[in-house]
């Protein structure tokens, strides 16, 4: 039997369901049987999406045990089935908080990252490195797409009264999932390699995306910065990205957000 194509994990809910859905093949998740997991590993894949991340808000001494499971042990899992390119979607927040433009060739120190989140996604980046021949490392900005989880651009957008966590001045920068599938795509086909920022070409505050959709909004006192985040490299062999967040905004809206159905409510 022909091996599949693709081999795609968390391919039950966001980015990863919209990828299974572009590319086809093999969804993995917690419900896969050792028989079909031993078969995957015995005959090999020619390339893995890994989209899978445990999104725990709340990482203690009970459950870290549980969250570098399904995180970094599961990166290197799947990093010894054999395969042609293995492909991770991480994250901006690899990046320190700082004023620094933030490229793919810096060496991140990780004592200046802000959490569990973004240290785990430098672990499974680390893991890839070194033992994934082929690899595409992926560090996306918040995606928008048909299965998004919920974020705050969609609570404003859905709710009557939204209240927020976040500060007005909060400061995004948002991609949509079909640009990172056609990205893929193209990296596929063209044997692309390495590490690639995937974000937009300037951020935007959540107080501009109220003003976009016209909505009165209970900002809380918490601020969240993206950072600046460089998209030379990926916009220079993908012309998609040559877009502003408020350019992706005004086309999300476009487009229709997402049945509520399809929203995971953040964890």
């Amino acid at each position: 039997m022909k091996p599949p194509k693709f081999l795609i994990s968390g391919h039950k809910s966001g980015l990863g369901r919209y990828l299974h859905e572009y590319f086809g093949g093999v969804g993995l998740d917690r419900n896969i049987s050792p028989q079909e997991f031993e078969r995957i590993e015995r005959e090999g894949v020619d390339a893995i999406i890994h989209c899978a991340f445990n999104q725990a808000r709340e990482v203690n001494s009970k459950n870290l045990y549980q969250y570098l499971s399904d995180n970094v042990f599961l990166t290197k899992t799947l990093a010894k089935i054999p395969h042609k390119k293995f492909i991770y979607i991480s994250s901006a927040d690899v990046y320190p908080k700082n004023s620094k433009k933030h490229s793919e060739n810096e060496v991140i120190d990780v004592n200046q990252t802000s959490s569990i989140y973004a240290i785990t996604k430098l672990m499974s980046e680390s893991i890839i490195q070194n033992i994934c021949p082929s690899f595409l490392i992926l560090r996306c900005t918040a995606l928008l797409g048909a299965y998004s989880r919920q974020n705050s651009l969609i609570k404003i957008a859905q709710e009557e009264n939204p209240v927020l966590t976040l500060s007005a001045d909060s400061v995004m920068n948002y991609i949509l999932h079909r640009q990172v599938a056609n990205f893929i795509k193209h990296a596929v086909e063209n044997n692309l390699r390495g590490v690639y920022n995937a974000a937009s070409t300037e951020n935007i505050t959540l107080a501009r995306v109220t003003n976009l959709l016209k909505k009165k909004v209970h900002f809380g006192s918490h601020p969240y910065l993206v950072g600046d985040i460089s998209n030379r490299k990926i916009s220079s062999v993908a012309p998609v990205f040559e877009r502003t967040s408020e350019d992706i905004v005004r086309e999300f809206i476009k487009e229709g957000l997402p049945e509520r159905k399809h929203l995971r409510p953040p964890i």
